[in-house]
């Protein structure tokens, strides 16, 4: 299933509040975009998610299940992450990288290795690849392994901040795609950060536009353009 829901969060740092009493529901297999400006919570929003920071107040349930409740290293094992610098292990091969979580985890090697085969074909990568380390492919070619590692042990979440930001045009239009037809193929609850309004659009069955620690509009992109909420949404929709 993997539904999220995060309930009435408070998160400050220093002091400073970075998510102001913040509620919603994630439907599963739903997804689902986030964007606002820097210092608006969407990277903290997944954090929370992932157990790697604890809010202030509130909770955060997948599946019914308060993550607080949880083995946070299995729980983390459970969910795919995605992010901009890709985070990708310089001293493995692709093969081990995108192994990594199915090792943890204590599967066998003929179950690894044929996992690691299928998800080189989703990706769309050159199996000869996996023998070659993260400097020798291209920034296309590495996000395509960061996808490919966060799918790894067929997560119910996966999390991608900014996860496209760093590649050309092209490179980021044919991985919206590939990440469209994967998630067609083997559903799973996305959650996309971005600061592109166009990705957040084209990418998101729903948006959640944030600003200040709050969401401005949580609604589908037909939606979002009809019937803007704020004059911050009417503001992003100008970059269209």
């Amino acid at each position: 299933m993997s539904e999220i829901i995060l309930e009435h969060i408070q998160k400050q740092y220093d002091g400073k509040p970075v998510l102001n009493d913040l509620s919603l529901t994630i439907r599963s297999c739903e997804r689902v975009s986030v964007i606002g400006g820097s210092g608006s919570g969407k990277t903290t929003m997944l954090k929370l998610i992932n157990g790697l920071i604890v809010p202030d107040r509130g909770r955060v349930y997948i599946d019914q299940e308060d993550i607080q409740t949880k083995d946070m290293n299995k729980l983390r094992q459970s969910i795919g992450y995605v992010i901009q610098s890709i985070g990708l292990f310089p001293h493995m091969n692709i093969y081990d990288n995108i192994s990594y979580v199915l090792r943890l985890r204590g599967y066998e090697s003929d179950i690894i290795r044929q996992r690691v085969h299928e998800l080189v074909k989703i990706v769309h990568l050159d199996a000869a690849m996996l023998k070659r380390f993260p400097d020798e492919l291209s920034g296309g070619q590495k996000q395509r392994v960061g996808i490919a590692r966060a799918l790894a042990s067929d997560p119910g979440v996966v999390l991608m901040d900014e996860a496209f930001g760093a590649v050309d045009e092209i490179t980021r239009h044919s991985l919206q795609e590939e990440l469209l037809r994967i998630h067609s193929e083997a559903p799973f609850t996305m959650l996309f950060v971005t600061h592109d309004i166009r990705e957040a659009l084209y990418l998101g069955e729903r948006v959640i536009v944030m600003r200040d620690g709050g969401i401005d509009q949580f609604d589908t992109p037909q939606q979002i353009k009809a019937a803007p909420a704020t004059p911050f949404v009417r503001q992003l929709l100008s970059y269209l």
